[in-house]
């Protein structure tokens, strides 16, 4: 097996894992972080005092030439450079690999699938099939709509030309130019691409399969998977493949096959062990497994969730007691729920009526509608109260009582009364960037009264640099993320205490806040990385047994377990195993049987007892992950006589001997199965 790693930021995660020749994309979510880069535009009907900036000058790079070259969509604000033009973005595909061999893809949450139709779109040969919970699905597809409904609108607003994009040689110009103010998007200039149409949306869902938790899917007859709750947000999952190590054509993974016969390799994204409204976080099918490719922690070790959602009432309180209104910049779903309800109990609480909750978006309705659908994915007693009829959420109620007030518009122009909110007011809206969406004009309206706040929730923006071109603002501004995926503290004791996976494979990012533990073998990987999994090794053979033959256990009350002792000629074929009844004497024998451990105390009385005598016995640093802290210490063990003549390794699966003397092999075999026969 081998894992591709396509990001360099172990919180977009994107992997390709290789298993048999077949090739599994793990999520592709969308990069966002150059959209700081772009200058923000309102939605068309609005005022744009962001189009009459001056337009950036550069010195010719043609040395003939030194007459300064104008670029309409690099402007200036605040002596800084930023971009004006509808929002692009480019994609974590790589040249290095053909996508277009890609099979399988499976998708851990709704934030990680919003660059598929861009992969569908460049490779039109692309045919693989994409595994995901429906919320992940329905809400995934929500998301796709509402960027291109924002983009659609800048686009609108603004015409421009891309050809700069394409010379090299204008960026060493405005590099040399800006010396140490050089824009993140330049690294990416020449791969960025205009947003995908619904269109390419709907193509590339076409695509999808959806899953259930726990349901086990067969990807292949040799790789079976299982979308396992992750606790994050609705749907969201890890991802367990259970792979046949004993790979072969024919061979498929059955139900009654030993577990031994699979290798098992977790992809674990973003979680949570915090109650929140969605299906807990489960990981007991976790413990032991023998890859966890762990991504997408929390980066805030220090963040406490819990502390900063107190506060955050604190200031909202604050801010309405001053006849203030509150602009909170979120996603279209997931936390926005919690807070809707969070904030309404809190009102309650201190008796503060007349409050009014905005959410705007063009997918406002759609996404209420769908959350309340979902009564499969929640906590059990959201599932049980949603039983008696009652939805899992409260919105329907909230929106009946005039307490939520959706706006599904995605343009809030300036002859519009929409814009006019009763105050005091909670607004809700998009996008996280602050480049475009309804925040936009929504900031210019409201920055300019300091009876006004805006609250930033999400981390993944330094809220400073959002900010800079609405600056002067004379609102309140706070940053209190609320980010409740598992941090470094909780992930290890995840690690060492409860999961404890044989190869744990993580970012190099992270590798200065992972407790080390040298009975977990660490795998770091950075971007684009091929790395060669170890490889597991199992000492049974998977395959199909079909037993035709009387067989009469015996219980083994010490070990509660039973054992048969079958005698038969045996065929093979394809992994299919037969034992047919043999019609001879030889089967009427005493079927004896070996069981047990090997007590190496008894084992060694007994080889005194056949006259082998002057053993030298050595314990082996073999570290075996099947047994327990109290076990380890018997876990291998050599047994050496007469200057190697013969040569007795103990492991906890099998014993070795080593001897060219068939009379002493012989002894030694019988001084072994001395405790360890029996008859049935």
């Amino acid at each position: 097996m081998r894992l591709y790693c396509l990001s360099d930021d172990p919180n977009l995660p994107c992997f390709i894992l290789t298993v048999y020749g077949r090739s599994i994309l793990l999520d592709f979510p969308l990069p966002i972080d150059h959209l700081l880069d772009y200058l923000p535009i309102p939605s068309p009907g609005c005022v744009n005092r962001f189009s009459s900036l001056p337009k950036y000058k550069l010195l010719s790079h043609n040395k003939e030439n030194n007459l300064p070259q104008q670029i309409d969509e690099l402007r200036i604000l605040h002596n800084q450079l930023f971009v004006y033009s509808p929002i692009e973005f480019y994609t974590l595909d790589s040249s290095q690999y053909d996508f277009s061999l890609i099979d399988i893809i499976l998708i851990s949450n709704y934030d990680t699938l919003l660059a598929l139709p861009y992969l569908f779109k460049k490779y039109e040969n692309l045919n693989a099939q994409i595994y995901l919970t429906e919320p992940s699905y329905r809400f995934g597809q929500q998301l796709m709509y509402e960027i291109v409904s924002y983009v659609e609108q800048q686009s609108k607003m603004i015409q421009t030309n891309d050809e700069w994009k394409y010379d090299p040689d204008i960026f060493d110009s405005i590099e040399e130019q800006q010396k140490e103010k050089k824009l993140k998007l330049f690294s990416h200039a020449q791969k960025l691409m205009s947003c995908y149409s619904i269109e390419n949306v709907d193509k590339c869902l076409s695509h999808v399969t959806v899953v259930h938790f726990n349901e086990q899917i067969d990807l292949y007859s040799s790789i079976r998977a299982s979308a396992i709750s992750s606790g994050y947000c609705l749907g969201s999952c890890n991802w367990q493949l259970d792979i046949n190590v004993n790979h072969n054509q024919t061979s498929k993974i059955e139900t009654s096959s030993s577990q031994s016969n699979l290798t098992r390799f977790i992809y674990m994204s973003s979680s949570t062990t915090l109650e929140t409204y969605s299906t807990k976080f489960s990981y007991d099918s976790f413990l032991n497994c023998d890859y966890l490719l762990l991504s997408n922690l929390c980066h805030l070790s220090s963040m406490d969730a819990s502390i900063n959602a107190t506060e955050l009432t604190a200031k909202i309180e604050n801010i309405l007691n001053d006849h203030g209104s509150v602009l909170i910049p979120c996603s279209s779903t997931g936390l926005i729920y919690d807070m809707f309800e969070f904030l309404t109990k809190y009102f309650e609480q201190i008796n503060l009526l007349n409050i009014h909750m905005y959410f705007i978006s063009p997918i406002s309705n759609a996404n209420l509608a769908i959350s309340n659908a979902m009564s499969e994915w929640v906590t059990e007693q959201r599932q049980t109260a949603s039983f008696s009829g009652t939805p899992p959420f409260k919105h329907n109620e909230l929106i009946k009582s005039k307490c939520l007030i959706t706006i599904p518009s995605d343009r809030l122009d300036d002859t519009e009364t929409l814009i006019n909110f009763e105050q005091p007011s909670i607004i809700f809206t998009g996008h996280l960037s602050l480049r475009f969406g309804p925040v936009v004009q929504l900031i210019e309206k409201m920055k300019t009264s300091s009876s006004n706040g805006i609250i930033f929730i999400d981390n993944q923006y330094s809220y400073v640099d959002a900010l800079k071109p609405y600056q002067p603002i004379n609102m309140k501004c706070f940053y209190l993320p609320i980010d409740t995926r598992l941090n470094f503290s909780q992930v290890n004791i995840l690690l060492n205490e409860k999961i404890r996976p044989k190869n744990l494979i993580v970012h190099e990012q992270y590798l200065n806040d992972i407790v080390k533990n040298d009975k977990i073998n660490i795998l770091s990987y950075r971007k684009y990385d091929n790395i060669k999994l170890p490889s597991i090794n199992r000492y049974f053979i998977n395959g199909q047994l079909n037993i035709k033959s009387d067989i009469k256990p015996k219980l083994i009350p010490t070990s509660n377990l039973a054992i048969a002792s079958i005698h038969g000629h045996l065929d093979m074929c394809d992994y299919v195993y037969d034992i047919n009844e043999l019609d001879n004497e030889n089967s009427k024998q005493n079927n004896l049987i070996t069981y047990g451990k090997i007590d190496i105390d008894k084992f060694l009385v007994n080889l005194s007892k056949s006259g082998i005598f002057g053993l030298e016995v050595k314990q082996l640093n073999e570290y075996d992950n099947d047994l327990n802290d109290n076990e380890q210490s018997n876990r291998s063990v050599e047994i050496t006589y007469n200057q190697g003549a013969a040569k007795i390794i103990v492991r906890s699966k099998q014993t070795d001997i080593e001897c060219n003397d068939p009379p002493l092999m012989n002894k030694i075999r019988d001084a072994l199965l001395m405790d360890n026969i029996g008859t049935l």
